[in-house]
């Protein structure tokens, strides 16, 4: 009944060297683009943005979810902390640095075109 956890009692928790216990994995959601709810990825907190990018790609065409993606290929969507965010999130940044674990995923050329919706105006020359 009550009492602290440890490693021998809890396998998802892992020391670390100052003695506190972190999880060896986290549940993160991930909401793709004009897809209906989210996905949820497990991962480890060590892996990077562009882990959970691959992995969410995965998930989704596994799942057979629809819309179906015209790329597959991950380096060509960016993650955010949500979709009224206009700047992605460094691939390179590990999700336990993220502050968060609720994402949403589009495409690169999406995040671009939906912060410069118009075309550019053109001078009124005769």
């Amino acid at each position: 009944m009550g009492g602290s956890a440890s490693n021998s009692r809890n396998p998802a928790m892992k020391a670390t060297s100052n003695d506190s216990l972190q999880p060896t994995k986290v549940l993160v959601n991930v909401t793709v683009e004009n897809s209906l709810g989210a996905i949820q990825v497990l991962m480890s907190p060590e892996n990077t943005a562009a882990d959970l990018i691959k992995a969410a790609l995965e998930v989704y065409d596994r799942e057979k979810r629809r819309p179906l993606l015209k790329e597959s290929d991950p380096n060509r969507y960016d993650l955010h902390y949500s979709p009224y965010t206009l700047q992605g999130l460094k691939q390179c940044e590990k999700l336990k640095n993220l502050g968060s674990r609720n994402f949403f995923l589009c495409s690169k050329c999406l995040a671009v075109d939906s912060a410069f919706p118009y075309p550019p105006i053109q001078g009124r020359g005769a």
